[in-house]
């Protein structure tokens, strides 16, 4: 969900040498595209939009042609919202694996207002809606079929990002296992 902590755990799988593409870039170049404010509705609007005339999987499908250009086996992908795009990804890859995150409503909330980023919301209203929007496309799908969870609560950063790493390294295990 928005707040949850992806932007700390895509920071530890960067560290990690991990290729990281974000579904949301997609999303954010589009609405540049079409010259609209950069704004959460605009953004909502987009997202809606390009599913709705070119079908669920158009995110997963443009993310894909970035993958073209990345030479190795493990690339971390932030952002899936729907289990259409992680089907998908399961047609391109050997393992797909999701890794949820976790947070409580208040707690995304004042991360969100304190970083200023355009389209975050800035109040609980905003927050609600932002949910509905997300959870419409089917990210609760996604939560609910994850195959690993994170909590992040109000621990340090330092702690979290500790948790990110072990997360990660044992999703990356498990396929040099199998």
């Amino acid at each position: 969900m928005p707040g949850s902590g992806k932007s700390v755990v895509r920071e530890v799988a960067e560290e990690l040498g991990m290729p990281v593409l974000i579904m949301g870039d997609v999303i954010r170049e589009e609405v540049k595209k079409r010259g609209l404010k950069e704004e959460a509705k605009s953004y909502e609007f987009v997202m809606r939009d390009i599913r709705s005339k070119l079908g669920d999987q158009i995110v997963a499908k443009m993310i894909a042609k970035k993958l073209e250009s990345i030479k190795t086996d493990i690339v971390f992908i932030d952002g899936v919202r729907s289990l259409e795009e992680v089907r998908y990804f399961k047609t391109m890859a050997k393992h797909v694996h999701i890794l949820a995150l976790l947070s409580p409503f208040q707690t995304r909330l004042r991360r969100l207002s304190s970083r200023n980023r355009s389209g975050d919301p800035k109040n609980e209203e905003e927050l609600e809606e932002r949910d509905k929007a997300e959870l419409k496309l089917g990210l609760g799908d996604v939560i609910a079929k994850a195959d690993y969870y994170l909590v992040n609560d109000d621990r340090p950063k330092d702690v979290f990002k500790e948790d990110a790493k072990k997360a990660i390294i044992g999703l990356v295990r498990i396929n040099q296992i199998g």
